[in-house]
């Protein structure tokens, strides 16, 4: 056969990356056959199965629009976040990224309005599949319940609760200011020796206080349904403050506020007492052309102190120039011994 032809045919058979080629040619070599080929041209019709996400979207959607291929996944819920060029299409894009990821996903949602209620919760539509919002996800080894309807759920944040965790003990308590449904709280309770967990949300409290049963967990955990501030004052006003160690504050959008509450936690106690001074994890989000910078002065502004040496890093970029921020600390003696009357 002439290399021209071979060459052919090699290319003809792309399916395979000429494998189906070089089977024939073994065959008929270990035969010492002479080789003898013939190309025939027919029609391959490739259907809907065989195309991935991205390239039927391509072929769909307006030529030069922006074709959106990712999406966070919790549980058998694909969760969108369209932009405003898609909605037109959003039926089409559920539809496609459904069929594409069928069995794992049973559900497509889009997003609908910014998280802006008083329990953080997001305002989701259902686009395609089963409309449920109930599921049930795994992380660290452990089992959650969730409601997207009514509680909130970050499954881009796991890394970052696993580097958290990373860095407790067997002897911390901690203190989850803003537990949610307890992706942190529960996961920290096979690590450390107490977590208290709190947050506002009814609901909320109600899927930590299921999740911490269905993970066994629950005499590990002491729940709370509190307002943030409330939670912090309550806590180190009572016996337990002596043996908080950890404290997270993962509302990344109004946490910083809250830090106030812990200006004169121990005004109201001997100076030369044995005193725990807890490590802070407060997250923050920022537009700030140097977000480090900016997180730092709203905590100072928070504390009313300039001497709070943190431990800033970028969690991750959650829109184009905002940035997700940790900021760990110590909390400063001169901070938990303020006199708040003299504050205004």
């Amino acid at each position: 056969m002439p290399e021209g032809d071979l060459a052919a045919a090699l290319e003809f058979c792309t399916g395979c990356s000429g494998r189906c080629v070089e089977a024939v040619l073994k065959e008929y070599a270990e035969k010492s056959s002479p080789l003898t080929f013939e190309l025939v041209r027919c029609k391959l019709t490739l259907f809907y199965d065989y195309w991935q996400t991205n390239e039927i979207l391509e072929a769909l959607l307006p030529e030069g629009m922006i074709v959106p291929t990712t999406f966070e996944t919790v549980g058998h819920i694909a969760h969108l976040n369209l932009r405003e060029e898609h909605l037109p299409y959003k039926k089409l894009i559920a539809k496609v990224v459904l069929d594409k990821n069928k069995p794992k996903i049973q559900t497509v949602a889009n997003k609908i309005d910014s998280i802006h209620n008083e329990y953080r919760t997001m305002q989701l539509e259902v686009l395609a599949g089963n409309h449920s919002l109930v599921t049930t996800l795994a992380e660290n080894g452990l089992r959650f319940h969730v409601d997207l309807a009514i509680v909130y759920w970050n499954s881009r944040l796991g890394t970052e609760r696993q580097r958290l965790l990373s860095g407790f003990t067997r002897n911390d308590v901690v203190c989850d200011v803003f537990a949610g449904v307890g992706p942190l709280a529960i996961s920290a309770a096979k690590i450390v020796k107490r977590v208290f967990a709190n947050d506002l949300n009814p609901h909320a409290v109600e899927y930590l206080e299921r999740n911490s049963v269905l993970n066994k967990l629950e005499k590990k955990i002491k729940v709370f349904k509190m307002d943030g501030r409330r939670f912090i004052m309550a806590m180190f006003a009572s016996d337990k403050a002596h043996s908080i160690t950890q404290v997270v504050m993962n509302l990344p959008n109004d946490a910083a506020e809250f830090l106030d509450a812990f200006r004169g936690i121990y005004k109201d106690r001997p100076k030369d007492g044995e005193f725990t001074y807890p490590m802070i994890h407060v997250y923050g989000f920022s537009k700030a052309e140097d977000p480090e910078f900016d997180f730092h002065e709203r905590i100072r502004i928070a504390l009313l102190e300039v001497a709070v040496n943190v431990d800033m890093r970028r969690v991750r970029l959650v829109a184009p120039g905002k940035w997700m921020l940790c900021a760990s600390f110590i909390l400063p003696k001169s901070v938990a011994f303020a006199n708040t009357a003299v504050d205004t």
